[in-house]
């Protein structure tokens, strides 16, 4: 029996709520996952009223925890998003799973699109830093 095996490009559409987990390849993306932060009671997430600085609520570990392990044993990891999300998720990857670390190609601002204008998107990001690396 064959063992499934990684995809090699994935990429992660994060935000604070939600994070969705992409195999990329030139011609397709793939749906493998659907992770949702922990509903901490807190309705709309986005600013924290009467914080000190911009008052972004912070990314709970739990679920970073949870996305780091969907992506394990990705050989290349692009992960995009429209908020600081993305930037929590690829420090927590950088402490907590330096292993992982090494297979994060790239951090991207995005809004959510269409599948087609993301996979548009990732099989060209995807295709240059390939033609980087080889």
């Amino acid at each position: 029996m064959q063992q499934p095996t990684t995809p090699f490009h994935q990429m992660v559409w994060i935000d604070h709520r939600s994070a969705t987990i992409y195999e990329v390849t030139h011609h397709d993306l793939k749906e493998l996952a659907v992770l949702h932060a922990p509903d901490q009671g807190e309705g709309h997430i986005h600013h924290k009223a009467g914080v000190m600085g911009p008052g972004h609520a912070s990314v709970p570990p739990a679920f970073l925890q949870k996305v780091a392990g969907a992506l394990a044993g990705a050989q290349r990891i692009l992960i995009v998003g429209p908020s600081d999300a993305k930037f929590a998720l690829k420090h927590y990857i950088a402490l907590n799973a330096p292993s992982l670390d090494k297979h994060v190609i790239g951090v991207e601002p995005m809004d959510k699109r269409g599948h087609g204008e993301l996979q548009a998107f990732a099989a060209l990001f995807f295709r240059q830093a390939d033609r980087m690396r080889s």
